[in-house]
């Protein structure tokens, strides 16, 4: 093929490319209407509490005309029991479903209906703010039919109507799920098939008759709740310290006496999710609780965090040579010994206790002695051949030269610290240099966390703040701004308007850029850019906290609250999801401490607090 005509022809392509993309987003765009009034959205929960108490309806505040139907729905503990469908006249609807509701005896009857506890009944209205077509089942692509969140499935078939809104999808978890990837906790795409053959059942029909001569479209609603969620937060030493105090009550809510903690708390059950518990987390999740006691003062976190290192002690721990190690699943690793270790030596940084030092001296000497020549460390133990196995996995390095840093500070042996310069040095020199390594990197905050311990300790950190520094403009080209998506999700991290991000990354990132800004401060470098990322970061998880929530859609709110979900329309709270998030809000927050701290004191450096 000549050039001339390899141009023409790509030239071609691309026309025709966009020929169907502006086709694809012409037919399925939604051209919506604003919302109602903050007035009149408090207006209709007043007035279906109002009808629900049998007191007199509050006055009126205005008008509002949706595109289409208006939903109101009562919630129990997280399900939804009827659904009245009304006109798009919010205020007819609403009177129309309030004298519904209180006809129904079978809602009336309920403990709940009367109930003004936590388990009481609860009212979402959903407004319709426009619709659209639903798009053809193309592989792949039909995953991606629904913006979470605010669009929702209608059908109709020979004038019988049936609907499924977005709270309803919200409290099934059918906005995602569709595409099971090798990440277990990130499977996008809504299961489409699943909603429209619950649309198919409630109008009475076979799937394939709806399909075949039914029609199905989309509508966009806005969702008016007694809670408001995302609930904005503006970033403050005030509201970091309520976070991080929530998350510790909450994690010590569903802690067990023997110091388990519940490892995945599903919210629309109010139970724990059976899954395999995982050591690393729980030792991290023990890490942030003391953070807590450490930087706020919290007699109960300590408390816990030591109940979870006596357990670890009596069940886990074995021997692996001359060293106690910690078993897990059969198997001895560096990632349970490390963040043991970095939990131990958070609660000796404040007090003394005789499990923690146990176990800061014992796991040290194990993370020594599977250190090679290069400095990395050998990542498995063989408990029946009792030699290591050199192997390594994600975040164990990153996590070993955290505790080795953290646990020269409480034992104060020149060994510890040289093994953690040495792991540090190849954990951001020879362990990140390959073709290409400039322009990719992978998940490297706890290295990076390390970087930020390490500040005052290593003598030459102008690699590690080079190699943070290069993490962190990866990741600001990754952030979210406002107005990039039409959701509330500015400070996430993702790589296009399509998939809402997940919540995890975000704080275990932010906790990471807290030290890189605490690094380059200590060195007189500039971060000014970080800070705003770290803040963007932070306000993001302050608003997807449950405080309280989605509270029609948890069962038992006062039990979640405080909690972190994995992304904004996850129903289950992990630990370490809990635990990333408030290490990044307790941290942060003593930063602004030592800068509130330092101006009342008169000139001077405020970025390094330990400092001060």
């Amino acid at each position: 093929m000549t050039r001339p005509r390899l141009v023409r022809g790509l030239l071609v392509w691309a026309l025709v490319c966009l020929g169907l993309l502006c086709g694809s987003h012409s037919r399925g765009r939604i051209d919506m209407i604003d919302k109602p009034s903050e007035a009149l959205e408090r207006w209709c929960i007043d007035a279906l509490n109002a009808a629900r108490n049998r007191d007199p309806r509050p006055p009126v505040p205005g008008s509002y005309e949706g595109a289409g139907p208006t939903f109101v729905t009562v919630w129990v503990q997280g399900l939804p029991l009827r659904t009245h469908v009304g006109p798009p006249n919010l205020v007819t609807a609403i009177d129309e479903a309030a004298q519904a509701f209180v006809a129904d005896e079978r809602l009336t009857e309920r403990p709940e209906w009367d109930a003004d506890d936590d388990g009481r009944a609860r009212f979402t209205v959903e407004v319709t703010l426009g619709e659209g077509p639903f798009p053809p089942s193309w592989p792949y692509l039909e995953y991606f039919s629904l913006v979470p969140i605010y669009e929702g499935v209608a059908a109709e078939y020979e004038g019988r109507r049936g609907y499924v809104t977005p709270e309803e999808i919200r409290a099934n978890g059918h906005y995602e799920g569709a595409m099971p990837t090798a990440v277990p906790e990130l499977s996008p795409g809504a299961r489409t098939e699943a909603l429209l053959g619950r649309l198919a059942r409630d109008m009475g029909l076979d799937k394939e008759d709806l399909f075949r001569d039914g029609e199905v479209w989309r509508f966009r609603a806005h969702t008016i709740s007694e809670s408001t969620y995302p609930n904005e937060t503006e970033v403050t030493e005030e509201a970091l310290r309520t976070a991080s105090v929530e998350g510790a009550e909450f994690l010590l809510r569903h802690q067990k006496r023997t110091g388990e903690y519940t490892y995945v708390y599903d919210g629309a059950t109010g139970r724990n999710r059976p899954e395999a518990y995982n050591l690393p987390r729980h030792s991290g999740t023990t890490y942030f609780l003391a953070q807590v006691d450490r930087y706020h003062g919290m007699p109960a976190a300590r408390a816990g965090a030591i109940r979870a290192l006596s357990w670890i002690e009596r069940t886990q721990l074995r021997r692996c040579g001359e060293h106690p190690c910690i078993e897990s699943y059969g198997r001895a690793d560096v990632g349970s010994a490390a963040l043991t270790v970095v939990a131990a030596t958070e609660i000796l940084a404040k007090a003394p206790d005789p499990t923690a030092q146990r176990l800061a001296e014992g796991l040290t000497g194990f993370l020594l002695s599977l250190q090679r020549e290069d400095g990395e460390l050998m990542h498995e133990y063989d408990l029946q051949r009792q030699e290591p196995i050199d192997v390594q996995h994600m975040y164990y390095s990153g996590e070993a030269a955290f505790a080795l840093l953290k646990a020269y500070q409480v034992l104060d042996d020149e060994a510890i610290l040289e093994a953690a310069r040495r792991l540090m040095g190849h954990l951001t020199g020879a362990g990140w240099n390959f073709l290409g390594s400039r322009y990719y990197y992978g998940e490297e905050h706890w290295t990076c966390i390390a970087a930020g311990e390490g500040r005052a300790l290593v003598e030459d950190s102008s690699a590690a703040a080079d190699f943070c520094r290069r993490w962190y403009v990866f990741n600001d080209a990754l952030q979210f701004r406002e107005g990039d998506t039409q959701w509330s999700v500015s400070g996430g991290y993702g790589v296009g308007p399509v998939l809402l991000p997940r919540l995890t990354p975000v704080g275990s990132r932010t906790e990471a850029f807290v030290s890189t800004y605490q690094l380059l401060t200590h060195r007189g470098e500039p971060a000014d850019d970080v800070r705003q990322l770290v803040e963007r970061g932070l306000g993001m998880l302050l608003r997807w906290r449950w405080a309280p929530g989605p509270t029609h859609l948890l069962a038992h709110p006062a039990e979640a609250r405080g909690g972190m979900p994995g992304s904004p329309i996850d129903l289950t709270v992990r630990n370490d999801f809990v635990q990333h998030a408030g290490s990044a809000w307790i941290r942060w927050a003593d930063v602004l401490r030592a800068e509130r701290e330092a101006r009342g004191a008169g000139p001077g450096s405020a970025g390094d607090p330990d400092e001060d």
